[in-house]
């Protein structure tokens, strides 16, 4: 059985936009990475806003979770959250998949010198589930429909941003077995900007080194 898992996330990692697939409908833990910059490119670090983040059920536009709070960047211009269990949210009572729909609203407060009132901006992402044979298939899309890129290891699956706004680039992470761990988010941080000596779209494998642009990796 152990040996069938990996083959099965082999293959799946080979497919085109390959999505998630976790067997037996286990929790789900979601984690956003993002970098700010500005619209020169420099990072946009220690600095504070007010995030504010919905999912909508995608077919009728209701509210499923919302949640508001004081942000503040690194100073490499990172910052990130998490969405325990979003997997509670992507599967109907009856067993069928629901698309949802992440809304990040970047918005200025008190203490907030990078972006002001009338500048504050919107990114939005639909999730999009597929149930088959009691599994959950998951891909990210923005919603105008440019697909993320997708990776997949061993009860982990990372997706890419290809194309950010100016201010932001970012990625997710899911996973059935959480928590997320610190390399993991290194990874995908390495992954989103990688190290200016590789070559473009090379992605090193070692730990911190970014995950491999399609195809699979084994963790140590």
């Amino acid at each position: 059985m152990y040996h069938l898992k990996k083959m099965l996330l082999l293959l799946l990692a080979l497919l085109p936009a390959a999505g998630v697939l976790v067997s037996g409908q286990p929790v789900l833990d979601l984690v956003f990475q993002g970098m700010l910059n500005d619209v020169n490119g420099n990072p946009i670090g220690n600095e504070q806003f007010r995030l504010s983040l919905t999912l909508r059920d995608d077919l009728r536009q209701e509210t499923l979770w919302n949640s508001q709070s004081l942000t503040e960047t690194d100073e490499e211009g990172w910052f990130g959250y998490s969405i325990p269990a979003i997997s509670r949210y992507l599967v109907s009572e009856d067993g069928i998949g629901v698309p949802v729909i992440i809304q990040m609203d970047f918005l200025s407060g008190n203490g907030t010198g990078w972006i002001s009132a009338g500048d504050e901006f919107t990114v939005t992402y639909t999730l999009t589930p597929s149930m088959a044979d009691g599994s959950i298939r998951v891909q990210i899309q923005r919603v105008e429909g440019t697909e993320l890129l997708a990776h997949s290891e061993e009860h982990l699956y990372a997706f890419k941003d290809q194309y950010p706004f100016a201010y932001l680039t970012g990625g997710f992470l899911l996973t059935d077995k959480p928590p997320v761990e610190n390399d993991a988010i290194a990874d995908l941080r390495q992954w989103l900007f990688p190290d200016e000596q590789l070559e473009p779209g090379s992605g090193s494998r070692g730990v911190k080194g970014g995950f491999p642009v399609g195809g699979y990796r084994k963790k140590n």
